[in-house]
């Protein structure tokens, strides 16, 4: 990866919490504030009722994520202290963009809302982790403690298995992914704007087709900012 681009969001503040956790939490809690009327509605398909789980956590995004990286450093190991790094929270953003923009996300009309965030968040972390950190062995409860048991312990296997499955176990990140999927946690959340092919414009859309009646609710297609698009 680039250093100039990625060490800026890798830098830890003096808890040891990486920048690219607020910077994440951000862009999921703005698309969940986005479509937080979805919430309400029944959930038509499997994968939507997966992730919306028995109960959404009342912990506010940033929070929860906070406390999985600082649970983390609980868990008993042989390697001694562990924790999930400012790499794997990158990762994690990269692996929910493409989960969401993923044909069967698409189909399932899944959307990042109060009702998933939490277990979407915690599954692309979870995968993160393994591949961009060094999380301890056992460490699924930490997901249930962090949710106040919200989301249990039990769940997170069969929502890994649905998430690989719809990002065809796409796991590898190119360089040029990894840089630019910095800029955009960088950059922040967006507001709506008018504009032919803006995001803002595409965004106002996404929020009127999820207000519309029952027969329209799977066109509906949530999105983070991808990470091959960059505004100037």
């Amino acid at each position: 990866m680039s250093a100039a681009v990625a060490a800026p969001v890798l830098r830890e503040d003096d808890r040891g919490i990486p920048r690219s956790l607020p910077l994440l939490a951000a862009l999921v809690e703005a698309e969940s504030r986005r479509f937080a009327a979805a919430a309400s509605r029944p959930a038509e398909t499997g994968l939507v009722r997966a992730f919306r789980g028995g109960a959404a956590p009342k912990v506010p995004i940033r929070i929860f994520m906070e406390r999985i990286h600082l649970l983390t450093r609980s868990v008993p190991t042989s390697r001694g202290m562990t924790r999930i790094d400012g790499t794997s929270f990158v990762l994690a953003g990269i692996y929910l963009t493409r989960f969401i923009r993923s044909p069967a996300g698409r189909e399932a009309g899944i959307l990042v809302e109060p009702a998933t965030a939490h277990r979407l968040v915690a599954v692309a972390l979870f995968l993160g982790a393994k591949f961009g950190g060094h999380p301890p062995r056992k460490w699924i409860g930490v997901f249930q403690a962090s949710s106040e048991g919200a989301i249990r312990a039990g769940e997170m296997v069969g929502l890994e298995g649905r998430f690989l499955r719809a990002i065809d176990f796409r796991l590898f990140v190119e360089t040029w992914e990894f840089d630019s999927f910095c800029l955009v946690l960088e950059r922040g959340p967006r507001a709506p704007r008018g504009g032919s092919g803006s995001v803002g414009c595409a965004s106002k859309k996404r929020q009127a087709d999820a207000t519309v009646g029952e027969d329209e609710r799977r066109r509906v297609r949530a999105r983070l900012p991808p990470p091959a698009v960059l505004s100037n």
